[in-house]
């Protein structure tokens, strides 16, 4: 009995326990259930966004998300593109000016320069270029990976703005040649025996880079605008007040010529007219090639006597070698400093052996310094049959100092053997000196220096060496023509036979 009243209570237990078991169960059951659908949306989204870049990637044009400074231009070609973006932003470029300036008031000066001839700009080709790249370049997987950005959060691509320096460069070039001012040196020349001096100028340069750097400024406004040119002031190597002190004679010299050659006294005078009035700045070093201008027609020479390979024939600007051979001998009786000076190859008869300068084509000059503090000018003139070199200074020598120079014979140089030309219709016998040839000699030049009538200093100066020439002379070689009474016979009546002529 009693186990009979404890069954049904036992059966409640039971069934209140599997309603707690399943109480327990019941969250797991839900979350399970969470999970799969959860499973099954997150695919089902993959599966459409999946989808969905690959329709994106499908498309023409520009993809989907692109846009370029914020301008929409997804499904455009390239062409369309540039077009839209062009009309906006070179609109914002066309017609804008950049001025560049130096001065104030009415001494500016101005240059005006477009901003598109400077190719100042946006770069719409290469920002559209980029756009329509983005997403067709690359693995399958890379390109699935930017449409998937592109879907999410979309891309904005910057417009570059800039300019051509190549062109700004050249741009400046051009200003520069304009701009640009060299210093002039104050001149001195001498007139009816009276210095006349003129004024010196400062020169301006412009400074390119610094100059680019103001350019920039301008530039980066993307509007027109004013860039001051930066410049550098460059001063004259000779004052007005340095040619003040050009008032001493410290060298003259002069040779003398005829007037029977008028081409040769014609480059005597045009040479001294190119010199004449030349200022040298203190350290600098003249060059008579350089002051002699161009030894050409154009440049005013005729055709006179050179020396070629020994012997005298005419050539361009023939005699300018006595002019700078004058020229030398007034510089070292001023004594400056000779920095080149050439022989000539056999003697001349205007000056000493030992102080002649010749000057021809780059491989002989007359070279010599200003080794005084103060500038020296050059006065060259030819008339009358003097040539005559002076140069003033600023004498610093005692009024009692004197310069010689003495050439000293060192040796003879012999005439090579003559030069033998055979000439078949001359007879035999004859003979004809075509060109005389001469004596070569080796001579040394001493520089004395005396003081108040005395003796102080007696120095090698300098050494030269003329080559000799030799004689060229024809002779005949043909033979004398006989007659038939002067030629012997033999007893056979073979003339000549017996004396064994073929």
């Amino acid at each position: 009995m009693e186990q009979e009243r404890k069954r049904p209570r036992q059966q409640k237990q039971q069934k209140m326990q599997r309603k707690k078991d399943y109480g327990n169960k019941k969250p797991l059951v839900i979350a399970a259930v969470v999970v799969l659908l959860a499973v099954v949306v997150v695919f089902g989204y993959h599966q459409v966004h999946k989808a969905k870049v690959r329709d994106l990637l499908a498309a023409e044009g520009i993809y989907q998300g692109i846009t370029i400074n914020g301008e929409e231009v997804a499904g455009l070609s390239e062409e369309a593109a540039i077009a839209k973006l062009q009309e906006k932003y070179k609109a914002e470029i066309v017609g804008q000016i950049l001025t560049l300036h130096y001065g104030e008031g009415e001494e500016e000066q101005k240059w005006e320069i477009l901003f598109e001839d400077i190719g100042a700009g946006y770069d719409v080709e290469g920002a559209v270029k980029q756009a329509y790249l983005t997403g067709r370049e690359g693995t399958e997987e890379e390109r699935f990976a930017v449409g998937s950005e592109l879907l999410k959060n979309g891309m904005d691509i910057e417009l570059v703005y800039g300019y051509d320096e190549e062109l700004l460069d050249a741009k400046l070039t051009e200003v520069a040649e304009e701009f640009d001012q060299e210093a002039v040196d104050s001149t001195v020349v001498r007139k009816n025996g009276k210095f006349i001096i003129s004024d010196e100028q400062t020169g301006l340069m412009m400074d390119k880079e610094k100059t680019a750097e103001n350019v920039a400024a301008v530039l980066e406004t993307r509007i027109s605008g004013e860039a001051a040119i930066v410049a550098e002031v460059t001063e004259p190597k000779v004052t007005a007040e340095d040619n003040s002190h050009v008032t001493d004679l410290i060298g003259t010299y002069y040779t003398t010529y005829t007037n029977s050659d008028k081409n040769r006294n014609n480059n005597l005078a045009v040479g001294c007219n190119y010199i004449n009035g030349t200022v040298v700045a203190p350290g600098e070093v003249f060059s008579a090639n350089a002051n002699l201008g161009s030894q050409t027609a154009a440049g005013g020479y005729k055709n006179a006597g050179v020396y070629v390979n020994g012997k005298v024939e005419q050539g361009m600007a023939g005699g300018v070698c006595q002019v700078t051979s004058t020229l030398y001998n007034a510089a070292i009786m001023a004594e400056l400093d000779i920095v080149e000076r050439s022989p000539h190859s056999m003697t001349v008869g205007y000056v000493p052996l030992g102080r002649d300068a010749a000057v021809a084509g780059t491989y002989k000059d007359l070279k010599f310094r200003n080794n005084t503090e103060y500038p020296i000018m050059i006065e060259a003139y030819a008339s009358g049959g003097k040539l005559v070199m002076n140069i003033y200074g600023h004498e610093v020598h005692s009024s009692s100092r004197k310069v010689e120079f003495e050439t000293v014979y060192e040796a003879t140089i012999d005439k090579p053997a003559e030069i033998v030309t055979k000439d078949p219709e001359m007879l035999e016998g004859e003979r004809v000196v075509t060109s005389k040839g001469r004596t070569g000699c080796k001579v040394s030049v001493r520089k004395k220096v005396y003081e108040g009538g005395k003796l102080i200093s007696n120095e090698w100066f300098s050494s030269s060496s003329y080559r000799a020439a030799a004689d060229e002379v024809t002779v005949g070689t043909k033979k004398p023509e006989t007659t038939a009474a002067e030629t012997p016979t033999d007893v056979s009546g073979n003339a000549a036979e017996s004396f064994g002529i073929q």
